[in-house]
Order: C-alpha cells, then sequence, then structure tokens
C-alpha cells in the first residue's frame, strides 16, 4: 500500500525548498454499492477512489492549486510541480495563507469495523430487502424508482509546509428509496433516506414507512387558495431552506459582497428563539470532522444565538479579508479535492417537540420544495414550489401540490418560531420539524 504521509511529507520538503508554502489533501473513499428498480437489480459495484488536492503560495500571496487522481507518489510530485509552476501567473494577495494549527489526537468516533467489512452481497441484500418490503407496505405502491444502500471507508491525510500532518478515518452507510403510489388516473411520488456512521442504525423499515406514507397522502391532492399561512416544514424541507443558508453566511460571498448578512454581523437577523450552530465534532452525527481541509481544528460556535448573527463561515483566506479567525469551514471531497468554504454539521437549537409543532389550529406541512436552490444569497429572494398537507387543528385534513412560497430569506429566520428535535441530516446540514409563521404562498 502506498505510503501517503512519506509523500506528504516529500512533496511538503519540495515546495519548501522552493521557497514557497504549500498544504496537500489527499482523500480516498472505498465504497460498495447495490440499488434496485422494480424488482431488477440496476447497480452493483465495488470500488476505491481517490484524489490528491495541492495548493501552493509565493512569498508575496502569489496562490496555485492543482490536482491528481493517481494517488503514487509520481502522480502526486507531478500535480505539486503544476502547481509550483502555476504560482508565477496568478495574482498577489496576501490574505493567502496556510494553518499553523497544533497538531493533536485524533479519536476516530465515527469509524464502525463491522460496516468498513460488509461484503457486497450484504449491501446487495440489504437494498433487495428495501424494495421488497416498500412494495409490501400499501397494495398502492406500483413502482419503486429506486431503492440504494451503500457503505464506505473514507481516509483523509492533511499536510502543510508548516509541518502539520493531520489524518481521519471514518465509515458512512446510507440508504434511500423513491417510490410511487398509483389510483385509478392519480399518481404520487414518495422518497426518503438515512444516513449513519453505521449500517447498524439504518432503520430500513423507518425508511419504508416515511416514504410509502409520502406518496400515499399525496394521492387525491389539490391546489389550494392563495394566502399567508403558517408553514410546518418537514425535517427534509427545513435541510433544504438551511443548505440555502451556507452561501450567504460564507466569509467568502460577505467580503465579495454577495450577501444579504454582509453588514448585519452583530445585528438581530432572526427571531430571537433561533440559535444556529456548526458542530463538526457532534457524536451523534453521521459524520465528523475535528479537522477540516486547510488543516485547521474545528470547534462547535454559535452562528446565530438567540436571532443575532454572531459570525461566518471562514476558511483561512477570508478570514483574513474580514479581519477574523479562521473557524474550520474548508472542505473537500474525492470529486474537489482543493477545499471550499462548507459545513459538517449545521443544524438549529430545538425548542419544541415534533408533536407540539404538528399541534397547530391551521398551516401547510411542507414536504418537498423544488427550487429553494434558486435562492438569491445576494437578495434573499426565493419562488419555490411546494407540495405537502394541510394541517387544521393537529390534523393531517388533506393533501396540496402546485403551490408557490415565495418571500426571501430574512423573512423565513425572522418568522421561524419553533424547531424540532427530529434531526435528519442531509449531506452538511441537519433539519428537523420547524414551524414558520405567516408567509405567502400562491394557489388558486
Amino acid at each position: 500500500m502506498t505510503n501517503i504521509k512519506s509523500i506528504i511529507e516529500k512533496s511538503m520538503k519540495e515546495i519548501k525548498s522552493k521557497g514557497l508554502k504549500g498544504q496537500i489533501n489527499v482523500i480516498s473513499t472505498e465504497s460498495k454499492n447495490a440499488s434496485f428498480s422494480n424488482g431488477k437489480l440496476e447497480q452493483l459495484t465495488e470500488g476505491e477512489k481517490g484524489a490528491a488536492g495541492i495548493k501552493v503560495i509565493s512569498s508575496d500571496g502569489r496562490t496555485a492549486t492543482s490536482s491528481s487522481n493517481i494517488l503514487t507518489e509520481e502522480g502526486i510530485m507531478q500535480a505539486v510541480e503544476k502547481a509550483i509552476e502555476m504560482t508565477k501567473y496568478t495574482e498577489k494577495d496576501e490574505a493567502n495563507d496556510i494553518s499553523n494549527d497544533e497538531q493533536f489526537t485524533y479519536i476516530d468516533w465515527a469509524f464502525d469495523a463491522d460496516t468498513k467489512d460488509m461484503n457486497l452481497d450484504e449491501v446487495m441484500k440489504l437494498a433487495q430487502e428495501l424494495e421488497k418490503k416498500a412494495k409490501s407496505e400499501d397494495e398502492r405502491i406500483k413502482f419503486v424508482r429506486g431503492a440504494e444502500y451503500e457503505v464506505a471507508l473514507t481516509r483523509i491525510h492533511f499536510g502543510n509546509t508548516n509541518g502539520l500532518y493531520k489524518n481521519a478515518l471514518f465509515t458512512n452507510a446510507a440508504s434511500s428509496i423513491s417510490l410511487a403510489a398509483i389510483e385509478g388516473e392519480d399518481s404520487s411520488f414518495g422518497f426518503d433516506y438515512q444516513l449513519s456512521q453505521s449500517y447498524r442504525l439504518i432503520d430500513i423499515d423507518r425508511i419504508v414507512k416515511n416514504s410509502v406514507e409520502m406518496a400515499v397522502s399525496g394521492l387525491k391532492s389539490e391546489v389550494l387558495s392563495s394566502g399567508r399561512y403558517d408553514i410546518v416544514m418537514s425535517p427534509f424541507a427545513s435541510s433544504m431552506f438551511l443548505g440555502t443558508l451556507i452561501t450567504p453566511l460564507s466569509g467568502e460571498n460577505v467580503y465579495k459582497g454577495k450577501s444579504f448578512l454582509k453588514d448585519e454581523l452583530g445585528e438581530k437577523v432572526a427571531n430571537s428563539s433561533v440559535t444556529l450552530i456548526h458542530d463538526p465534532m457532534n457524536g451523534s452525527a453521521p459524520i465528523i470532522a475535528s479537522f477540516d481541509n486547510e488543516g485547521t481544528n474545528t470547534s462547535r460556535f454559535n452562528v446565530i444565538e438567540n436571532g443575532v448573527l454572531k459570525g461566518f463561515l471562514h476558511n483561512i483566506y477570508s478570514a483574513k479579508k474580514l479581519g477574523a479567525r479562521p473557524t474550520g469551514n474548508s472542505f473537500a471531497s474525492v470529486e474537489s479535492p482543493n477545499p471550499s468554504i462548507g459545513t459538517i454539521n449545521l443544524h438549529f437549537i430545538a425548542n419544541k417537540t415534533r408533536k407540539d409543532i404538528l399541534n397547530v389550529p391551521k398551516a401547510l406541512y411542507v414536504t418537498n420544495i423544488m427550487g429553494m436552490h434558486t435562492a438569491d444569497p445576494v437578495s434573499g429572494r426565493f419562488s419555490v414550489q411546494i407540495s405537502g398537507r394541510l394541517i387544521e387543528n393537529g390534523e393531517f385534513v388533506r393533501s396540496f401540490r402546485g403551490m408557490t412560497l415565495a418571500g426571501t430569506l430574512e423573512e423565513l429566520l425572522n418568522n421561524l418560531e419553533y424547531i424540532g428535535s427530529d434531526f435528519k441530516y442531509l449531506g452538511p446540514v441537519a433539519g428537523s420539524t420547524m414551524l414558520i409563521r405567516d408567509l405567502s404562498v400562491g394557489g388558486k
């Protein structure tokens, strides 16, 4: 097996010998994946992929990046030489720098040996079981678009010319399903997913129940009257809302003036009941990161506290630009080995149970949002399609689809009143059931 640490040390020595500063990320993932569609095995794969991302900075702040998908000494050193050469042609910027954070002992809380050791046949059987259970749950489930199961092992190595070397190892298991319920001429789609550190924590029965309930409840849905409604977002829907906040909270967008929050530091930007945290060391989350991909040690911090904007998400560059400290929010992946600002576990602090939130006189319970990614980070404006169920006196009474929710992200934050504790992780964020008061909805 390639000795990645020794290659990192050699590459950093080469960069330093040229009077330059630099950093490297080497990320590799071993995965096993199976998916079924309508009783047929659609995909069965096992493999490993990896990438190295290199960043080089000259003494006057010229910076260049390169990458390699060949994780050998030759492949990585070629990428290093390319980055060194490219620094001659980039602009000076003194904000470019590398980390000098202290070393630490990594605790592999997110590693599960049994998940790592699962064989492909076991993964295939779990995907097949997921599809079979969904079809037998309700006779109106006529079509399973995809029932998928995957386990993965990820290794991360980081080094820089300040002598830092950090590494991490973690496992993940993920399962998802999308299906359709059909009754007469009417049809409705449903889906659900779960991501965890261990396959033992994946609840196939719960995934089946949630997806089938979503599909069946959407039958005979209608367009309701236009008006102003209280909105209850499902954990999935709130994850999509929360994901749109990453861009305007990015320090990079703030210093470029491309955020509706750029002048709001220390100001009230949300309901006083709202606290938003970034918690990359949360042991219950599917992914844990004790350092980011610039080598900055991570920590839990409040982005919004009791409605007041306390800080932005920073990498080393944006922190220097804005006179702040790096927050450990520079992350990379196999697909993008040179890091950019992002999150690992961004979520609101709960202040209510899901049961209590649903016990409202009247509200729209939104299970799906289409187009949330189109929200403008500069103005905060958005207009999206929503579907879900109407709540009256704490009960679901009928379903709706094809309605339009429009407003601003600022309005969503200020009208956000209750946040549930039923967290569901969707990539870099965790959503939960949430109540947002008095929003404009277009219907008939």
